[in-house]
C-alpha cells in the first residue's frame, strides 16, 4: 500500500511537470497597438515587456504596431517617454489596444518653495530642482557635493581634496565684502540647519531659489539665493504605511591626481655642480611629497527603516563615515543619525510631523593655508631632498637652512590639532485644516552646535628654539525659531484660481564661547587635556565671550492665475534685525512676477510637438544680514594690562574696535529674471533658458576713519559699494533613446555670470580698499605685492599685473615698463594692467545617465569652466632661482637660470594662466540583480565609481578650478590640497 501511495504520487508529479510544461509551450503572437489615451494618436518607439522577464520585449513600429511572441497569462509592461506606464494582463486574446496616459508628473512636478509647494507648471520665479537620483554619486564628503554641476546658476567647488574643506556655494555670482556670499539652506522648513547634519542618504532632493522674486519670502537672509533640502520620510500607500528596510555600504580609495614638479636631489647637486655654488648636502634622497602623501581612504555605512501605520509613520536612519585624507594627519568621521514621525489625525485634518537630526564628527587637521612653520605644504616644496626625514640618530632631522624652515613630517607627527563637533536639529511642525482650502501651520525648531578644538605642540617640533604651546576652545551656537502662518487656496468656477499666504517668524540665536591657552608643557603624555600642566600662561591667554543676535519677520504672497494659463504672484515681507543701526533696523522685501503658459491657449492647439512653452518674468528685493552682531554698536576690546596710578593695582586696558553707526542698515539686492520653460515631443526634450539682472547695494565695509569728530576707532562699518551680477543660465534635459535593452537620457547645465563693479565706495573717494590678493612667502613682502585690484566698471577679482619685458643681463633681475613710461626692475614703480579675471565666461555642467541590458545602469558626469584665469603663484615662488641650492625649485627654475635669471619671487603676468578645464568628475557603473521571486527582498545593486577620473587644461598648477572667497579669489599660492582620484565599491539593498 505504502508502495502504491509513492508511485501515485510520483506519476502525479510527472503529470503536473508535463501539464506546466505543456501550458508554457502554449505559446501564441500578441500583435498590439500602443496609442495617447488623450488623443488616441500611436505612440512611435513604445517599450513593450514581459514583466516578469525584462530581457523578452519589442517596441512600437513607425505606425505604433508591435508583435510579441508569449504564453497566455503574460503581463505585459507598456511604456513610453512622457505616459505613464501600464501592465496588461495576456488572457487568449491576439489583438490588443493598449492606451497610455500622459504623465502630467513630467510637467506638473512639484517643487519646493518657501512656505509651500508648487506645481513646475505653476511657478512663476527661477527654481531648479535636483532629485537624489541625479545626483553625483562615489566619495563624497558633504551632500552639497553631490550638486556640482546639476543646476545651472550654481557654482559649487570644494578647496582641493582635503575631507575637512568645506565648500564655496554660489549663486548667480559673488557680492560682499564683509557679508557672507554663501547661500541659506532651508532642510525640511528649518532655516539656517547645517546641511552636514544629514546623510546623502537621507536626502529626498535639492530646490534652488535663485531669483529674488523666489528668495524675498525669506526676506533678510535670502539675498545670496536659498536651497532647500527635503528629506526622505516615511509614507503610507492610503491603506497602510511602507515598511522598508535599506542599507548601504561603500568603500573607497584615492591619490592625488597631481604633484608639483619639484626638483629631485640628484638635481639640486647637478645644479650646484653647474654654477659652482657650495651648499649643505645632507646626503639623503628625499621625495618630500612622497613623505606627507598617502592613500586615501573612505568607509561608509547606512541603514535606515520605516514603517508604521495608516495614521502614524515614520523613518529613520544612522549613518558613519570615516574618512583617510591624502594628506597625512587629514582625517574626519562623521556619524549621522535621523528621524522623522508623521501622525495624521482628527480625519485627517490634523497633519503633525518630528523632525530630529544628530551628527557627530571629529576631524583631524594639518595646517597647509600659509607659510607658517606648520603649514606642510609649503613646508614640503620649500625643503630640500638632500635633507633626511631622520637624522642618524633616528630623530627628525632639524637642518636648518632659512628662516621658516621645518621638517613637515615632524609637524604632521608630533602636533595635535582636532576638532570635536556635536550638531543637533529637531523640530515640530503641525498643520491643521480649519476647513477646505483654509490650512494654519506652526513650525518650531531648535537648533545646537558644538565644537571643542584642541591643539597641541610640544617641544622639540621646530629646528629653533620652542617651549611647546597648547590651547583648547569650546564654541557654542544654538538657535530658536517659531513660525506660524496660514495658507487659504480657492478655486472659483474652476477658473480662477488663488493661493494666499500670511505668518509670522522669529528667530533668536545665541554664540558662546570660551579659549585658554599656555606654554612649556612639563609632559609631551598630556597634551593640552590639562593646561594646569604648562608653565607659562600670560594675559590674554584666557578668554571668553558671549552674544545674541534676534531676527522678527512679518510675510505674505498671493497667487492667482486665471484658467492655469496666466499666473501673478506677489510677497511682501517686513524684517526687524537686531544687528542693525538704531535709524534702520526694518527693512521691506516686496516682490511681483508673472507667467503666461502659452501652451494653453487656443492657437497653439495644433502644434502637437509642443507640450510647454511658459513665459515667466519677476522682479524682487532681497537682504543680506550673513555678518557678526555688534557692527553697529562700539565694541571695546582688551588691549593688555596697566599700572592704576591711585592704587598701583593692575587693570586690564580697552579699546574701541569700531565706530558706531546708527545708519548702518541691510545690504540689498534687487533683482529682475525672465524665463522660458518649454518640453517638447511628448517631454522627450524639456529644459529652461533664464535671464537675470542682480543688483546688490549697501555692501557692508569696514570704512578707515580717521579719530575726532565723533570717532573713538580707526574703522567703521559702513554700507558702501555696489556689484552688478548679470548673466544667462540654460537647462537643457533630453530623453534620447528609450529601447527595451537600452535608454539614454542626458542633462546639460550652461551658465553665463558677469561680476561687474558700479560702486566702491559711497560718496566717492579713493578706491581705498580695492587692492587685494596679497602675496608673501620666500621673499615676497611689501605693498607692490598683489595680484587683485577692485575698480569700477570692471569684473570683481580683475588681475592688474606688470608684464616682464626681459632680464637684465647684469643683475639677473627682470625689467618691467614703468610706469613712467620707461622701464624699471623695481615691482613698485612697474606699470600695472588689466590681464585677466577668474571668473569664466561660461560654466557647464553635462550628465548621462545610461540603462543596458535591463539590470545595468551607466551614469557618466562631465564639468567645465572656459574662459577664467588663474594666477599660479605656487610657480612664481618656486620657479625663482635665487633661493637655489639651499631651497627646492621646480625645474622651470632650471629655464630661467639658462636665461639669466638670479632674482627672487616677483609678481608678473606671465604666472597669470589659461585655467580653462572640462572634468570628468563622475563615472559609475552599477548592477541590478534580478530578485524577483524572493520575497524579502526588493532591491540589490552592486556598483562601482570613479571621481575625478581626469581634467583636461592647459593649467600648469594642482587644479584649474577657481574657489570663490567674497571678492577677492582666482590664485594658488603653495597651500592647494590635492584632489584625490578615488574609486569607490558600493552595493545598496531595500528589504
Amino acid at each position: 500500500m505504502v508502495h502504491l501511495r509513492r508511485k501515485l504520487a510520483v506519476l502525479l508529479t510527472l503529470l503536473l511537470v508535463m501539464a506546466s510544461a505543456i501550458s508554457y509551450g502554449q505559446k501564441i503572437t500578441v500583435t498590439g497597438k500602443v496609442v495617447s489615451a488623450a488623443d488616441g494618436e500611436t505612440l512611435i518607439g513604445a517599450t513593450v515587456q514581459n514583466a516578469n522577464d525584462l530581457t523578452k520585449g519589442t517596441v512600437t513600429d513607425l505606425d505604433g504596431f508591435f508583435t510579441l511572441e508569449v504564453a497566455p497569462g503574460t503581463i505585459l509592461k507598456v511604456s513610453y517617454v512622457g505616459f505613464l506606464s501600464r501592465e496588461v494582463t495576456v488572457e487568449d486574446q491576439t489583438a490588443l489596444t493598449v492606451a497610455l496616459e500622459p504623465n502630467s508628473e513630467l510637467l506638473n512636478e512639484v517643487v519646493i518653495i518657501g512656505y509651500g509647494v508648487q506645481k513646475k507648471t505653476d511657478k512663476t520665479g527661477a527654481v531648479s530642482h535636483v532629485t537624489a537620483e541625479e545626483l553625483n554619486g562615489g566619495n563624497l564628503t558633504d551632500p552639497i557635493q553631490g550638486m556640482q554641476g546639476k543646476a545651472a546658476g550654481v557654482s559649487i567647488a570644494k578647496k582641493g581634496g582635503d575631507p575637512n574643506a568645506g565648500f564655496s556655494v554660489r549663486i548667480r555670482g559673488a557680492s560682499g565684502y564683509t557679508a557672507s556670499s554663501d547661500p541659506l539652506y532651508v532642510i525640511d522648513g528649518i532655516p539656517g540647519a547645517d546641511p552636514t547634519t544629514i546623510a546623502p542618504e537621507d536626502i529626498e532632493n535639492f530646490n534652488i531659489l535663485k531669483d529674488a522674486a523666489s528668495t524675498a519670502i525669506y526676506g533678510s537672509r535670502g539675498a545670496n539665493g536659498v536651497i532647500i533640502i527635503n528629506t526622505k520620510k516615511g509614507k503610507n500607500d492610503g491603506d497602510e504605511a511602507i515598511s522598508e528596510v535599506f542599507f548601504s555600504s561603500k568603500y573607497s580609495v584615492g591619490k592625488i591626481a597631481k604633484r608639483v614638479n619639484l626638483l629631485s636631489a640628484d638635481q639640486i647637486r647637478d645644479y650646484a655642480n653647474q654654477y659652482g655654488i657650495t651648499f649643505n648636502d645632507g646626503g639623503a634622497n628625499t621625495d618630500w611629497q612622497d613623505e606627507i602623501y598617502r592613500m586615501g581612504s573612505t568607509l561608509e555605512n547606512s541603514l535606515a527603516f520605516s514603517g508604521g501605520t495608516k495614521n502614524s509613520f515614520y523613518r529613520a536612519s544612522v549613518s558613519n563615515t570615516d574618512w583617510t585624507g591624502v594628506m597625512k594627519g587629514t582625517d574626519k568621521a562623521r556619524t549621522t543619525a535621523k528621524m522623522n514621525i508623521t501622525h495624521k489625525g482628527i480625519d485627517d485634518r490634523l497633519t503633525l510631523n518630528g523632525n530630529i537630526a544628530i551628527a557627530f564628527e571629529k576631524n583631524d587637521y594639518e595646517s597647509y593655508d600659509g607659510n607658517d612653520k606648520d603649514d606642510i605644504i609649503f613646508q614640503a616644496l620649500t625643503r630640500n631632498p638632500t635633507d633626511p626625514v631622520f637624522d642618524s640618530n633616528g630623530e627628525y632631522d632639524h637642518t636648518q637652512r632659512v628662516f621658516n624652515y621645518e621638517n613637515p613630517v615632524a609637524v604632521i607627527d608630533m602636533i595635535t590639532n582636532i576638532r570635536d563637533a556635536k550638531r543637533y536639529l529637531g523640530s515640530m511642525k503641525a498643520d491643521f485644516k480649519f476647513f477646505e482650502g483654509f490650512t494654519g501651520t506652526t513650525l518650531v525648531s531648535y537648533i545646537r552646535n558644538d565644537e571643542e578644538f584642541t591643539y597641541f605642540r610640544p617641544k622639540g617640533v621646530y629646528a629653533s628654539a620652542d617651549n611647546g604651546w597648547g590651547s583648547r576652545s569650546y564654541r557654542n551656537h544654538t538657535e530658536r525659531q517659531m513660525e506660524t502662518y496660514f495658507t487659504y487656496v480657492r478655486s472659483i468656477n474652476d477658473k480662477h484660481n488663488l493661493n494666499m499666504l500670511g505668518g509670522y517668524s522669529y528667530r533668536e540665536a545665541i554664540f558662546n564661547g570660551f579659549n585658554a591657552q599656555a606654554q612649556n608643557p612639563q609632559s609631551p603624555f598630556i597634551g593640552a587635556n590639562n593646561l594646569a600642566t604648562f608653565t607659562e600662561v600670560h594675559y590674554g591667554d584666557v578668554g571668553s565671550y558671549k552674544n545674541s543676535e534676534k531676527l522678527i519677520g512679518f510675510f505674505g504672497r498671493i497667487q492667482y492665475n486665471y484658467l492655469s494659463k496666466y499666473y501673478l504672484s506677489t510677497s511682501l515681507r517686513r524684517d526687524g534685525s537686531s544687528k542693525f543701526g538704531k535709524n534702520n533696523k526694518w527693512g521691506w522685501f516686496p516682490t511681483v512676477s508673472t507667467s503666461w503658459n502659452i501652451h494653453s491657449e487656443d492657437f497653439m492647439a495644433g502644434v502637437e510637438w509642443l507640450d510647454q512653452l511658459k513665459l515667466r518674468a519677476s522682479y524682487g528685493v532681497s537682504g543680506n544680514q550673513a555678518f557678526a552682531s555688534g557692527y553697529s554698536q562700539v565694541t571695546y576690546v582688551p588691549t593688555g594690562l596697566a599700572t592704576n596710578p591711585e592704587n598701583g593695582e593692575q587693570v586690564v586696558t580697552f579699546t574701541p574696535s569700531h565706530n558706531k553707526n546708527d545708519d548702518l542698515r541691510w545690504e540689498r539686492t534687487g533683482e529682475a529674471n525672465i524665463g522660458i520653460d518649454f518640453a517638447l515631443f511628448n517631454s522627450k526634450i524639456n529644459g529652461s533658458l533664464e535671464l537675470y539682472h542682480k543688483n546688490t547695494t549697501d555692501l557692508l565695509y569696514p570704512r578707515p576713519t580717521a579719530l575726532g569728530g565723533g570717532n573713538v576707532a580707526r574703522t567703521t562699518f559702513d554700507n558702501a559699494g555696489n556689484i552688478v551680477n548679470q548673466g544667462v543660465e540654460l537647462y537643457l534635459q533630453a530623453y534620447v533613446v528609450n529601447k527595451p535593452n537600452f535608454t539614454y537620457k542626458t542633462s546639460l547645465t550652461a551658465t553665463h555670470n558677469r561680476s561687474e563693479w558700479k560702486e566702491l565706495i559711497s560718496g566717492g573717494g579713493e578706491d581705498a580698499g580695492a587692492k587685494n590678493g596679497w602675496l608673501s612667502g620666500r621673499g615676497v613682502v611689501g605693498d607692490a605685492f598683489y595680484i587683485v585690484n577692485n575698480k569700477v566698471g570692471h569684473e570683481v577679482s580683475a588681475f592688474y599685473l606688470p608684464e616682464i619685458v626681459t632680464i637684465d643681463e647684469t643683475t639677473g633681475r627682470f625689467i618691467f615698463r614703468s610706469v613712467s613710461g620707461g622701464y624699471t626692475d623695481q615691482l613698485a614703480n612697474a606699470k600695472r594692467e588689466f590681464v585677466g579675471s577668474p571668473n569664466p565666461i561660461v560654466e557647464l555642467g553635462w550628465s548621462n545617465s545610461i540603462t543596458f541590458m535591463k539590470n545595468w545602469d551607466l551614469n557618466i558626469a562631465f564639468r567645465s569652466m572656459i574662459g577664467h584665469k588663474k594666477y599660479n603663484a605656487t610657480k612664481m615662488f618656486m620657479d625663482a632661482t635665487l633661493d637655489l641650492p639651499e631651497l627646492n625649485a621646480v625645474e622651470e627654475a632650471l629655464e630661467w637660470k639658462a636665461q639669466g635669471r638670479s632674482s627672487s619671487a616677483v609678481i608678473a603676468s606671465q604666472y597669470l594662466e589659461n585655467a580653462t578645464f572640462l572634468k570628468l568628475d563622475v563615472i559609475s557603473l552599477g548592477y541590478n540583480f534580478n530578485v524577483r521571486g524572493i520575497d524579502w527582498i526588493k532591491n540589490l545593486k552592486a556598483y562601482v565609481v570613479a571621481n575625478n577620473v581626469f581634467t583636461l587644461t592647459g593649467y600648469s598648477g594642482q587644479d584649474p578650478e577657481i574657489y570663490y572667497a567674497n571678492l577677492a579669489y582666482g590664485w594658488d599660492q603653495y597651500n592647494v590640497y590635492p584632489n584625490a582620484r578615488t574609486i569607490s565599491l558600493g552595493i545598496n539593498a531595500t528589504f
